[in-house]
């Protein structure tokens, strides 16, 4: 069976039986495509005049997530862990 990649980062899932001897390459891959992934969201003071549909950022100042779906924009509380 082919490996098949996730939509958004475009991960490999290897295929059963695939990547046998080589399986730590496709791993290692992955997971910096993860790493780099995680930091793409910008930190911000202020929110973007027009934010476009999907858009995320931090807002440092309130200790936030927010991201925009459609007409309206969401916001998520983060607290230190």
């Amino acid at each position: 069976m082919a490996s098949t990649y996730t939509p958004n980062l475009n991960l490999e899932k290897p295929g059963h039986g695939e990547r046998v001897n080589d399986w730590d390459a496709c791993l290692n891959a992955n997971f910096d495509a993860i790493d780099a992934a995680a930091w793409l969201v910008p930190v911000r003071t202020d929110d973007p005049d027009s934010p476009a549909e999907g858009e995320q950022w931090v807002r440092s100042d309130l200790a936030q997530l927010r991201i925009r779906v459609s007409e309206t924009t969401y916001k998520v509380d983060l607290t230190a862990v």
